[in-house]
């Protein structure tokens, strides 16, 4: 065979091993090629993906903290907001990569965990008082709810990772198989084979993430547009479409983009410093757009992000409204009335005198007590717009900005402009008349009565602080005096708060230093003139030896409430000198009740205790109840009377004839005695009235099988007609004051 056949046949041979060889290279490189493409399209991205939420959860928790620490919700709360969205995207393509996994779902939940705990966790922080331990508990809460998707993700990793090194695997069975057949082929084709391989790898990674580029901001939710340099659009990404075609189904003429204004600003920002922008646009049916405008100076194009803000500034503004308007009734609340009280006060108008009006509803608690709050609600509604109409009507004037409500049963008024100097408790006695008219809600009529106090600037108060304090203590007056009246602010009542004050703080001291002591007027029997009883009557002397009227602090004690401890500090005296007395001679002591006292739910319970004292005689104690006191609540009364009947002790009316009582009433009353009040007594020597009427009293308590004791008696003319009209015991300063045990024992049991 001719060395040229051989060679020609080599060739062949050759060119047919090649043939061979390169054919199965290209099946076995096809096969590999597959794979590899699987692997660097499909598995790789996933973990990348999968890392980017790893990276977003680690972000958002140190953004947590880092709001935390700072409370920096302005800078913070949007990088937060970023950091979801760009979780949610991320995961938005895990769920299509694997779409049946059921980490799938554990991974929504904790996202959708963590922000629910991170919106309580920014709705703690934009409360006036943060509720820090509630705001750890949070904060411990979404690091918890982010860390129990990690899991999940190590799932997805380890599924990848197995995918992976299975077709790695199967890559590698291929490419053994490649790799023996081309064991004796060219070094050349094996390099060049390589360096194909490596450019080829990437090549191919450098697409993906072209890939990756390219498609953030297709995916993007937020409106993108992309200009060149001349302002010229290149491109709109799907949201920005989206958003246009919502805009325009609600615009009654197509809105344009980019906006109107778009070239000058661009143009603004090439020829200065800044590379960003951002404006907010009005479009037609409240729509409200916000635009940033960023330059890409190297590049020469630039980016328009578009955002609709029309929810968050709608839900801004309600916010708004509502931090100075009360939620019920739509009026101005206390924090605006105390800004236009200091506004109208900085405004240092002087010669520009203003009127303040304080309105307190009278007894309102009884109406939500009886009928519940939802019904007190629909009733304070109605309060309000009778109020603004009864207002406006006066002042002929749009007064909707003027009139507050500060609390629940609390409105204020403000009256910048006063025609003249009586205008404003003018317009107080006014409305308050008018409102007296019944008010109907859900069928029922209401008929409503109100407290009001009244004030002038500058003349009650040159500032808000101090008008506040002097209208409140006016109205204060007016809600202790019964209410249902109105009241112009004078120096005598900041004087009277003022020493009720005072002598609050100082009976609390008495109380603890023991100043208090009891007194004792004796009850004289009529005829032999011998003592049968005592009252006993409290009295406050101080350290220096100042004594202080009860007339003075007993009022106090009633309004504060101190009225419960005092009077039982006076039945423990009041008994331990009974027991003393006992001793030397039995003889009643009477205890005066204040209404306080006696309807204390612990008033009966607390005298049983006492009673467990064997030597205590209750026979000899007498409990005095005003006349007015029975009557607030006469079945009760009657109730607790029986209750201390049953218990032994005697029972009188004080002050009878002064009170309201019906006669009706008194015969189901358990008394022993009727005092007659020394109204009726001081002038019966020389007013024949007086002396019928305590005939009356008298003839009418022994019909009723009562004794009468006359008190006042101070005069031997007023003892005689008491005498004849047949009273059996007498009190007064006749047979003597009020005086301490040591002098009664040595004036009526020392001879």
């Amino acid at each position: 065979m001719q060395p040229r056949l051989k060679i020609f046949f080599a060739y062949l041979l050759v060119l047919g091993l090649g043939l061979t060889l390169s054919f199965t290279i290209y099946i076995s490189g096809r096969q590999v090629n597959s794979s590899t493409i699987d692997l660097v399209e499909q598995k790789l991205p996933r973990l990348q993906i999968i890392n980017e939420l790893y990276i977003a959860i680690i972000e958002h928790e140190r953004l947590l903290y880092e709001y935390y620490a700072t409370t920096d919700r302005k800078s913070l709360l949007p990088l937060l907001n970023d950091t979801q969205q760009r979780f949610q995207g991320f995961f938005n393509e895990v769920e299509i990569a694997f779409p049946d996994s059921a980490e799938i779902e554990l991974i929504r939940y904790g996202d959708m965990r963590v922000r629910a705990l991170t919106k309580e966790l920014d709705n703690n922080f934009q409360q006036q008082r943060v509720d820090w331990d509630l705001a750890r508990q949070q904060l411990v809460e979404v690091t918890a709810a982010g860390r129990k998707i990690l899991p999940a993700l190590d799932t997805l990793v380890a599924k990848v990772n197995h995918e992976a090194i299975d077709a790695g695997q199967e890559t590698q069975d291929k490419t053994r198989l490649s790799t023996n057949l081309v064991i004796g082929f060219s070094l050349v084709i094996f390099v060049i084979a390589s360096f194909v391989g490596y450019y080829i790898n990437r090549y191919l990674q450098e697409s993906m993430a072209r890939r990756r580029l390219a498609m953030f901001a297709e995916r993007s939710p937020n409106a993108t547009m992309s200009f060149n340099w001349q302002g010229e659009l290149t491109y709109a990404n799907p949201a920005c479409q989206q958003l246009m075609e919502k805009l325009n189904n609600h615009s009654r003429r197509p809105l344009s983009l980019p906006p109107d204004n778009f070239q000058q600003i661009l143009l603004k920002l090439q020829k200065g410093n800044q590379d960003h922008q951002q404006w907010v646009t009005q479009a037609e049916e409240n729509n409200i757009l916000q635009y940033s405008l960023s330059l890409l100076r190297d590049l020469d194009t630039c980016h328009l992000y578009l955002e609709d803000i029309t929810e968050r500034q709608n839900a801004q503004n309600r916010l708004q409204f509502l931090a100075y308007h009360d939620v019920l009734t739509a009026l101005p609340n206390r924090r605006s009335f105390d800004n236009k009280l200091q506004q109208l006060v900085d405004q240092e108008k002087s010669d520009q005198p203003f009127g303040l009006i304080l309105m307190h509803i009278d007894r309102f608690d009884l109406i939500t007590s009886s009928l519940g709050y939802q019904a007190g609600d629909e009733l304070i509604q109605t309060v309000a717009e009778a109020l603004l109409h009864q207002v406006q009507t006066f002042c002929s004037m749009d007064l909707s900005q003027r009139l507050y409500r500060l609390d629940s049963t609390k409105f204020g008024l403000i009256l910048d402009t006063l025609p003249e100097y009586d205008f404003a408790i003018n317009l107080a006695q006014e409305v308050a008349e008018k409102m007296k008219s019944p008010l109907c809600v859900n069928g029922q009529e209401f008929h409503m009565t109100f407290s009001m106090g009244v004030c002038h600037y500058p003349d009650h108060g040159n500032n808000a602080e101090h008008l506040l304090t002097n209208v409140d203590a006016t109205l204060t007056r007016v809600k202790g005096e019964g209410g249902n009246a109105v009241l112009l602010y004078s120096e005598d009542i900041h004087r009277k708060e003022q020493a009720w004050i005072a002598i609050e703080r100082d009976l609390r001291q008495a109380l603890e230093k023991q100043q208090l002591s009891l007194y004792y007027q004796p009850k004289i029997c009529s005829g032999d003139h011998q003592i049968n009883g005592a009252e006993a009557l409290i009295r406050w002397i101080k350290e220096d030896g100042t004594i202080i009227s009860p007339a003075e602090f007993i009022p106090v004690a009633e309004q504060t409430g101190l009225i419960v401890a005092i009077g039982e500090w006076v039945i423990d005296e009041a008994f331990r000198q009974h027991l003393l007395w006992k001793k030397e001679k039995p003889i009643n002591i009477a205890i005066n009740l204040s209404a306080r006292q006696f309807q204390h739910p612990e008033f009966i319970s607390g005298l049983q205790n006492r009673l467990k004292n064997p030597d205590i005689d209750p026979a000899l104690i007498e409990m005095e109840i005003t006349e007015s006191l029975l009557m607030n609540d006469i079945d009760n009364a009657i109730a607790i009377m029986n209750e201390l009947k049953a218990m032994g002790f005697k029972l009188s009316i004080d002050d009878f004839g002064t009170g309201y009582s019906s006669l009706s009433y008194l015969k189901e009353f358990p008394i022993h005695k009727l005092k007659i009040d020394r109204a009726f007594v001081k002038n019966i020597d020389n007013n024949s009235d007086d002396q019928t009427l305590a005939k009356t009293i008298v003839d009418l308590a022994h019909n009723l099988g009562l004794s009468v004791v006359a008190e006042g008696v101070e005069t031997e003319q007023q003892l005689k007609i008491i005498e004849q009209l047949g009273c059996e015991e007498i009190q007064g300063f006749y047979f003597s004051k009020p005086i301490t045990p040591a002098e009664i024992n040595d004036k009526y049991w020392s001879k």
